[in-house]
């Protein structure tokens, strides 16, 4: 398989919103956050709703820019990613957001969760100037073929080119892929999941780094 990488249209975003569905869904992945985030019911508009609001989101806000992984033989989009770009500490500082809950969420499970990150992320950032991996989904179907790492390496090849930091959240499943691309454990945010009926266990999400290479 082929595999392109190009930045995303509006008109893929609805596709890619499949994707994250799919991936959060997907079976094969023992550590499964997705069915207590996301419980449903969902409305049957709940994806086109949310392809609006990445669409809304990178429109203003100058620092996100979405890059799709492309089967070159089918031209079917096959993952996606979500990044934001902080070049200045500006930039960084006007980051946080709130979460944003839709039907079909578990309000109280994914308020802890994504608020929590933040905040990580803030107290661990700052305002530093960095790049930010907030999303990177691959179809489950297409998974091991490489698009996760063309991904990626879109990103760290920016990240090398101005010089900055890369901080990401990792799933569990993902952790060993970053590990193997030059990203380092720099912290862990633990999610108490017994509330919503979830094991004993914590939901364990490493907290990452990749220090920008020089060009020299």
């Amino acid at each position: 398989m082929s595999i392109i990488v190009q930045e995303a249209l509006d008109s893929d975003i609805l596709r890619a919103c499949e994707v994250e569905v799919a991936a959060y869904s997907n079976a094969a992945d023992p550590n499964r956050l997705g069915p207590i985030l996301f419980p449903g019911p969902f409305p049957p508009d709940a994806q086109e709703k949310r392809a609006a609001k990445l669409i809304e989101e990178r429109k203003e806000d100058p620092s996100c820019i979405f890059t799709k992984a492309v089967d070159e033989e089918t031209g079917e989009l096959i993952a996606f990613s979500k990044w934001h770009i902080y070049e200045t500490a500006a930039l960084a500082a006007a980051a946080e957001k709130s979460v944003n809950i839709r039907p079909g969420m578990n309000v109280e499970a994914c308020t802890m969760f994504f608020s929590g990150l933040a905040k990580r992320k803030k107290e661990t950032m700052g305002n530093k100037p960095h790049i930010y991996l907030h999303l990177l989904h691959t179809d489950p179907d297409f998974q091991k073929r490489g698009a996760g790492r063309a991904l990626l390496r879109w990103g760290t090849t920016k990240a090398d080119t101005v010089g900055l930091p890369v901080y990401l959240e990792s799933s569990p499943a993902g952790h060993p892929f970053y590990l193997k691309h030059e990203f380092a454990d720099i912290d862990r945010f633990d999610l108490d999941l017994r509330p919503f009926g979830g094991p004993e266990e914590p939901y364990i999400t490493p907290l990452m780094l990749r220090e920008p290479k020089s060009s020299l």
